[in-house]
């Protein structure tokens, strides 16, 4: 059974969360101050028994001012925290569920850029 991909993750997410670039996998120099990219972690193993799998979205939010990386990532964070029955792609997702209670702060990167981190376990089938 083959997994959504980064980019059908990201198209969902754009649609989900607006004013901010969304990339795949790690920032690239081209890329504005206000932006975030998704990462597909490996998640739980499937289930041996049903084609249900437990993958693991990362999503790291990066911005200028410090007030603004964080209110997109509590805006990624209520966009998908406990959301049910929706797709990726092609891909059913029954429950998308935080890691967290909270969007964790990650800091600044060598640009004073503040960033964050939410994380994300899906339910597919």
């Amino acid at each position: 059974m083959a997994l959504f991909t980064i980019a059908e993750l990201n198209a969902l997410l754009r649609t989900l969360v607006t004013g901010i670039t969304i990339v795949g996998n790690d920032f690239a120099a081209a890329n504005p101050d206000d932006c975030a990219y998704t990462r597909i972690n490996g998640g739980r193993p499937p289930n041996e028994w049903s084609s249900v799998s437990r993958p693991s979205v990362q999503i790291v939010i990066r911005a200028k001012k410090s007030p603004d990386a964080e209110a997109k990532a509590y805006a990624f964070f209520n966009a998908l925290h406990n959301r049910q029955e929706f797709a990726v792609g092609t891909t059913r997702v029954i429950r998308s569920e935080a890691e967290q209670s909270a969007p964790f702060y990650l800091g600044t990167d060598e640009s004073a850029r503040t960033l964050y981190s939410v994380n994300f376990t899906f339910t597919t089938a």
